[in-house]
This record gives C-alpha cells, structure tokens and sequence, in this order.
C-alpha cells in the first residue's frame, strides 16, 4: 500500500466540544514577540489542560476572478522562508473544513493589499 504523502497540506476543522478559545495575547520568548491563544480542551480521560498556540500566518479573502478552482484565501506564513498558504472552503457530511496548500511564494507578487482591521468580519467564513 502506497503512503500518503501530505507534505505541504493540511485541513481545518471546527473545533470540539470540549474546545473553547478563552485568551488572546502576545508572549515573548527570547526578546521576540510573537501572538498566542489559548484554547481550553481537555484529555479523552477528563482531564482539563490548555493548549497554547502560536501565530504562523494569516489568510485573507481571494478574488477568484471567475476562476473557481483558486483558493478562497490567501496569505503569508509567517515562518524562517517565506511561503504562501492557500485554503478553500469545503464540505464533508455536512460539516464545513477548510483544505490549505503550502506552496513558495509566488515570484513577482502584486499589489499590496491595505486589510482596514476595524471592518474585519468575525464570523467563520463557511
């Protein structure tokens, strides 16, 4: 049987009912700030933890341009090279996920989008 190679790839589903996000902030770890959650969950036995996660990236809506087949979102990840993430709103039994691709950063890039964050939508987007 052959391996399934999800090199690159990855899925976002809603989160479990024993998942909640309860704090945003930023932490500072040898003199760098970085943003962080923390989302309360707890272990299949009962027992209360959270989990703290810290930010990679960001994806902003995508104008397809009529080309349906291109991602819903795009944006940078924020990692040692410079990649791009891109992710398409799915369905599976009902349920919405997002699927993402890591690819290079496209050479060339484009205009600069200006994002004004006090008109973001806080809604899931699915």
């Amino acid at each position: 049987m052959a391996d399934y190679d999800d090199t690159n790839r990855g899925a976002a589903f809603p989160p479990f009912s024993t998942q909640a996000l309860i704090l945003q902030g930023k932490l500072n770890v040898d003199g760098k700030d970085s943003k962080c959650v923390l989302v309360k969950d707890e272990t299949k036995a009962g027992k209360k933890l959270i989990e703290v996660y810290q930010k990679i990236g960001v994806l902003f809506e995508n104008d397809k341009k009529g080309n349906e087949a291109a991602p819903d979102y795009t944006g940078p990840l924020e990692l040692p090279r410079e990649l791009r993430l891109a992710a398409w709103r799915k369905m599976s039994n009902d349920k919405p996920y997002m699927s993402m691709n890591v690819s290079e950063k496209m050479q060339g890039g484009g205009a600069a989008v200006e994002v004004n964050l006090d008109k973001v939508d806080d809604e899931i987007p699915f």
